[in-house]
């Protein structure tokens, strides 16, 4: 029997593959996903505050939505790496339509926070954890690069949803604008997962995304399922093994073995101690404003900006981890949260004003892009959805609990100056821990 010919080795540099459009695909998901759930949800606020509510119980509904998403994030972990990714997206966009149509009727607290419970629900389809694990199953080459832009569809997402629930809410009122984005969310995400997206790249009969001679891919790959540099740990290393075998992928032992590994718990800790300043600032920051004298024009359109440089952070720490050791470009998002969250404390002097939204809008919306890009660095592709899927309860939990409680501090205290010492000394305590990081893995290399 004559053996089949060697498939083409791989062009050099940015070529045309299949992978790039599950890139646009994805960056259509989750524009609408997160864009058109989580920033508009924020973007009503106003609205419910007044029908005379305070705003610890406003803030309460995107705890309780971020809430539900960590809860789900472990089993819509390992679903995917068993089950179909397109399923999720046409789920997930239909119950964020269920989700906004509970929210166009809400006239009291419960029907709000379960609103907010159902888009949560949604998103959890649709959103930030499995985009990132499609992605990462269609990328040797430019991995860094993919979810760079991916993430930053979430950001442009943001900035039109507030706009549309902003106008649409003058205009038409609450209803109305709630409505239409159930519209939104209930028809692209579903009709694109089913024209466009495909789970793994051997569904259509084609390689994961390669450039020739990239140094981060040491030796030609015998399968798919290994498109990571060498493992830079024991889990790491079992996840490669369990790659190229008839193990089914995201199989218990590749969890199990995480979890055993200080890697794992040193970036989960940075995750999670990194997100308290960013979800408290991305919920707060209008509102620390309007307190501060700025009237509510001036103030949205500092948060604009400030989206504006998130996304720019998004895809520029993408770009930076296909060209430098990515344990030092976290490491660099996590100085530049560290250094510029302080800054709050300056407001509202211009000067400090124009700097926070620039350094730490950088850095907010780098950490996004770096949580797939580092557990792929670090442990593989065998069980990416499970780990994944365990670190993002950390995510989420400091993403809900962070702006419910500088909520319920102000609404008591009047003031957010305790709340803002605890996420200064949160952004340095993931400062502490990207070191930590790059010290295992400088010893893990040397051993």
């Amino acid at each position: 029997m004559v053996a089949p010919p060697p498939p083409p080795p791989p062009p050099p540099g940015l070529h045309r593959h299949r992978a790039w459009v599950i890139v646009a695909a994805s960056l259509l998901v989750e524009f609408f996903g997160i864009g058109f759930g989580f920033f508009a949800l924020i973007a009503s606020y106003p609205s419910f505050e007044a029908m005379g509510w305070d705003r610890t119980t406003v803030v309460a509904s995107s705890s309780i939505m971020i809430l539900v998403i960590a809860v789900l994030s472990p089993a819509i972990g390992v679903w995917m790496d068993r089950h179909s990714v397109r399923a999720l997206f046409v789920a997930g966009g239909l119950v964020m339509a269920l989700g906004h149509s509970i929210l166009a009727f809400t006239e009291t607290p419960a029907v709000f926070f379960l609103g907010a419970a159902v888009l949560g629900l949604g998103m959890s389809g649709v959103t930030i954890l499995p985009n990132q694990v499609l992605i990462s199953r269609w990328f040797r080459s430019r991995l860094g690069l993919a979810n760079g832009i991916v993430s930053a569809g979430t950001v442009l997402g943001g900035a039109l949803s507030t706009m549309v629930v902003t106008l649409a809410t003058q205009s038409h009122g609450r209803r109305f604008a709630f409505l239409l984005l159930a519209a939104c969310v209930g028809v692209v995400p579903p009709l694109v997962a089913i024209l466009l997206v495909r789970d793994r790249p051997s569904d259509v009969g084609l390689e994961p995304y390669e450039e020739a001679g990239d140094p981060r891919i040491a030796s030609p790959p015998t399968s798919e399922s290994v498109s990571k540099p060498a493992p830079t740990s024991v889990a790491a290393a079992s996840g490669a093994a369990h790659a190229g075998t008839g193990l089914a992928p995201g199989s218990p032992p590749v969890l199990r073995e995480s979890l055993h590994d200080p890697t794992f718990w040193w970036l989960a800790g940075g995750i999670l101690f990194a997100t308290v300043p960013c979800y408290t600032s991305n919920k707060h920051l209008i509102l620390y404003l309007h307190d501060l004298g700025l009237d509510a024009t001036v103030a949205g359109s500092v948060k604009s900006l400030f989206i504006v440089f998130a996304g720019i952070g998004r895809l520029a720490a993408g770009i930076l981890s296909d060209r430098f050791p990515r344990s030092a470009v976290l490491l660099a998002v996590y100085l530049l949260a560290a250094v510029g969250f302080p800054l709050v404390f300056l407001m509202p002097w211009w000067p400090a004003v124009v700097a926070y939204v620039v350094l730490f809008g950088l850095a907010y919306g780098g950490i996004m892009p770096m949580m797939p890009i580092m557990v792929v660095e670090c442990f593989g592709l065998a069980a990416v959805g499970s780990i994944l899927g365990v670190i993002k309860i950390g995510y989420d939990l400091g993403a809900a609990s962070a702006p419910l409680a500088a909520a319920w501090v102000h609404d008591r205290t009047g003031s957010y100056a305790w709340v803002f010492l605890v996420n200064g000394l949160c952004a340095w305590a993931a400062v502490g821990c990207a070191v930590a990081l790059r010290r295992r893995q400088g010893y893990e290399a040397g051993t």
